[in-house]
């Protein structure tokens, strides 16, 4: 053995014996080279299995991201003013007087409610939320002292949102069933004297909410059209007057705040499209209705 290949032997002895064994053993050698081939390519097949994985990472993010696009891209749709018109409840027609039924209270039920102490529970109503709304939701607002001012004082620019409101038969069986309402719509001469409390009349009409509420056509007619009205209007202390529409004139007559409103041209084209009201609006009005009007100058022709 040549000096060069001792050397080699000394710094590399398994060297040796794999050249050894595979003179010994030619087919030996011939396997453990397609292990090594085997490995090799076992090698490749792992790095392209991660490249894929990484592809198909990158694309799921990129599907993702889209979709979150969609989404925010179909919000924005659903503020669309046209998207809140013609919902069922705020559009279908409504009588109170066929199939009207009343919340029976359960003793030592607490609904007079400081608005205070309901914190953020305070539900208002909104175009992002009205969907998702429960049936307790609805009745706080209405059992809520000062709640369903609130709701108004958020959506003064949106009438139709607060039309389907005003349609919800919870909300509006809560507001009648508070404690600091039902006297006032069963009983004629308590409604009078709520009538006739200058701080209670300043503290509703000086309300910044009501202000603005009156100043708007499309509001005024909502609320004056809307199932809360009506049943505020067939409850017995409003019906007692408004089978009595003189002395209802008188009681707003000698009222400066329910005397302002007979000079409000939202009110008066309220009071005449109202079913209820329509028959008694001159009255009501002081004179001063278009169906009064019309009716003169029908007789002087």
């Amino acid at each position: 053995m040549k000096k060069e290949e001792l050397m080699d032997l000394l710094r590399n002895p398994a060297k040796y014996h794999q050249k050894k064994q595979a003179a010994q053993n030619p087919q030996g050698a011939a396997k453990a080279q397609t292990a090594a081939t085997t490995e090799k390519r076992t090698q490749d097949t792992l790095l392209l299995g991660v490249g894929i994985g990484v592809v198909a990472l990158v694309l799921i993010t990129i599907v993702i991201i889209l979709s979150a696009q969609k989404r925010a891209d179909n919000l924005t749709a659903a503020l669309d003013p046209n998207q809140v018109k013609g919902l069922s409840a705020a559009n279908t027609e409504f009588n109170p007087n066929t199939g009207v039924t009343y919340v029976q209270l359960q003793e030592g039920q607490d609904r007079n409610v400081a608005v205070s102490n309901l914190g953020s529970t305070l539900p208002i109503i909104s175009r992002f939320n009205f969907k998702a709304f429960t049936p307790k939701s609805y009745e706080i607002i209405g059992a809520a002292p000062w709640a369903l001012t609130t709701n108004f004082s958020s959506n003064l620019a949106d009438p139709d949102l607060m039309r389907y409101l005003l349609a919800n038969d919870k909300m509006c069986k809560a507001f009648l069933a508070r404690p600091d309402v039902a006297p006032l719509l069963e009983d004629p001469q308590l409604l009078l004297a709520f009538s006739e409390d200058p701080n209670a009349m300043s503290e509703f009409f000086d309300s910044e909410t009501v202000k603005q509420v009156l100043a708007s056509e499309p509001m005024v007619l909502a609320v004056a059209n809307s199932r809360f009205m009506s049943y505020l209007l067939i409850s017995k202390a409003v019906k007692y007057f408004r089978d009595r529409p003189q002395e209802a004139a008188r009681i707003i007559a000698s009222n400066p705040h329910l005397k302002a409103l007979q000079g409000n041209p939202h009110i008066r084209k309220a009071v005449e499209q109202n079913t209820y009201l329509k028959p008694i609006a001159t009255i009501l009005l002081g004179g001063n209705s278009t169906t009064g009007k019309a009716q003169k100058t029908s007789r002087k022709k």
